[in-house]
């Protein structure tokens, strides 16, 4: 069964840049580790509710993409649930296999709109409990475009289990599964990585902003938990 919305990732240039853009948010780094086999460092962040998984190549890459690409899954039962997905007609992307970390296993595959989906299954727990002590209060949502928002809805609400949110804005839908949320977006302006953006619930009214590798964050000025 999938039981968490874990975390957002993707691959970053500079890891100690935005290292410093994020811990400037109140972020704080909960796992940082070398894989040494790929050569690849990775650093769990939270901000306020949200895991971000950051992903740096030692070796510079000149065919690297950079930015958020993916949404995390945990859950309990890996092979079963990859298996049910696919089944469904899911993209295949990569099979179930152990993690480079060495932490559980992992597979991928794509939503309809073509967006990654991990699933993971481990045993490490990462999250800490919500941090309060920065400008943002919440992740409140990852936001990804759904131009078939129908199909996207399916998959994310009917298929992954998410919960959904009351939502009353027109070509939009929001699911829920633990902490942190997505919104599916029928139409949105273009964004320079697969992740459109974040959207997070701060304490003061702020303008939106791009991270190192150009994520897009915005923030919703509110005080809740």
């Amino acid at each position: 069964m999938i039981y968490e919305l874990n975390h957002v990732g993707g691959r970053v240039q500079d890891l100690e840049a935005s290292l410093a853009f994020y811990t400037g948010l109140g972020a704080e780094v909960v796992d940082r580790l070398f894989m040494a086999s790929s050569r690849v460092h990775r650093v769990h962040i939270q901000l306020a509710t949200g895991l971000v998984e950051l992903l740096h190549n030692e070796e510079p890459d000149p065919d690297a993409t950079y930015g958020l690409n993916h949404v995390g899954f945990m859950t309990d039962d890996l092979d079963a649930d990859y298996a049910r997905l696919i089944a469904l007609g899911y993209a295949e992307l990569s099979s179930p296999r152990t993690a480079s970390s060495g932490q559980g296993r992992l597979a991928f595959l794509a939503d309809p709109n073509g967006v990654r989906i991990e699933l993971l299954q481990r045993s490490e727990e990462f999250r800490i409990p919500p941090i309060a002590s920065g400008p943002v209060r919440r992740l409140s949502h990852i936001a990804l475009s759904a131009p078939d928002l129908e199909a996207a809805t399916e998959f994310y609400g009917t298929h992954l289990g998410m919960q959904p949110v009351p939502d009353d804005s027109p070509g939009t839908a929001t699911f829920r599964l633990g902490a942190d949320a997505v919104q599916l977006h029928k139409s949105l302006p273009p964004a320079t990585t697969p992740v459109n953006h974040l959207a997070l619930l701060a304490t003061d009214s702020r303008p939106a902003t791009q991270d190192p590798d150009g994520n897009r964050l915005t923030f919703l000025e509110g005080a809740g938990t």
